[in-house]
């Protein structure tokens, strides 16, 4: 009987412990600011880079999600939002990473829902092959 309950075990954690082939990012802002700070802009530089050569020959279909966060104790925090995403789409297409079909929201955090909601949340979506398939 223990033999059977370790091997369920082993079958079910498998699935909790599943691979996510996303790739993410998040560009933090300083309050009140849709700025990207100068290391925030070499940090994100650093990231594509590296996803620009591990998907070098990728050739399948990809989404890039891009989505701009503000905190509602921020001034004007819908409209920060939404140009923080513009800012971090912006430095994106700069760097030559919208890649695929894009897709954008924003959204304005309440108090304490995050410990930090200013910020551009980046989600890169590889279809296989990626780090969790082989593509065969």
């Amino acid at each position: 009987m223990r033999k059977l309950f370790a091997i369920l075990s082993v079958l079910v954690s498998g699935h909790v412990f599943a691979c996510m082939p996303g790739e993410n990012f998040d560009i933090y802002f300083p309050p009140n600011s849709a700025v990207i700070p100068v290391d925030e802009i070499l940090r994100l530089a650093n990231w594509v880079a590296d996803q620009k050569i591990a998907y070098a020959n990728h050739k399948t279909k990809e989404t890039t999600l891009v989505s701009g966060h503000a905190e509602e104790r921020e001034q004007n925090p819908t409209q920060l939002a939404q140009a923080r995403l513009i800012a971090g789409k912006a430095v994106l297409d700069k760097f030559g990473f919208l890649r695929g079909s894009v897709k954008t929201s924003s959204r304005v955090y309440s108090k304490n829902d995050v410990e930090n909601g200013r910020r551009v949340e980046i989600s890169f979506e590889p279809d296989c092959p990626n780090k969790c398939c082989t593509g065969q």
